[in-house]
């Protein structure tokens, strides 16, 4: 891959995320080891390009709300992995008056995107579910630079798994 390009797009991914505040410590370091475990031995978790949104309507056993992480793992040392990923972390309830060892517990990831797939730049959530808006690839797009708006709802699963609601619109392709 041209070094310009993907520096490009790297510098674009970054700046271009809805509420890109970093993340709080414990939670990059959470999404840090997932990084490692979705990894190809080549590709690298960059906090600076992930964006994290507190949700409100998030529930279920020990936990009363939580957050949803857009992250990219790229590998630009190397490897051929250019891929985006939705994790949504529980954040644990006190039990009996009891805190948590650990602030967030991951209850689901998707693989939502990616170089030559489709490239999500916000994350909203709604009544619907959580609202992943970015863009995808018409046949005349470059590698770079998917422009055909588009957005995907997922809802949350009983036991708060990512669940897409539909096909992403404005696109043909299914949701994963």
């Amino acid at each position: 891959m041209n070094p310009l390009l993907a520096l490009l797009f790297l510098l674009w991914s970054g700046f271009a995320l809805a509420d890109p505040a970093s993340l709080p410590d414990e939670l990059a370091e959470e999404a840090g080891m997932l990084g490692s475990i979705l990894s190809d031995g080549r590709a690298v978790f960059y906090p600076e390009s992930a964006s994290y949104l507190p949700l409100s309507s998030l529930s279920g056993p020990g936990y009363s709300n939580g957050v949803a992480v857009l992250m990219t793992l790229g590998g630009w040392g190397g490897g051929a992995t250019n891929n985006q990923y939705l994790a949504l972390y529980a954040i644990n309830d006190s039990i009996a008056g009891v805190s948590p060892v650990k602030t967030y517990r991951l209850l689901s990831v998707r693989h939502v995107g990616g170089k030559g797939d489709r490239l999500f730049t916000g994350v909203r959530e709604t009544r619907k579910g959580l609202v992943l808006s970015g863009f995808g690839y018409a046949a005349e797009h470059p590698l770079c630079c998917p422009a055909k708006p588009m957005e995907i709802t997922f809802t949350f699963g009983a036991r708060g798994e990512l669940v897409p609601a539909a096909s992403p619109t404005l696109g043909k392709e299914s949701a994963r």
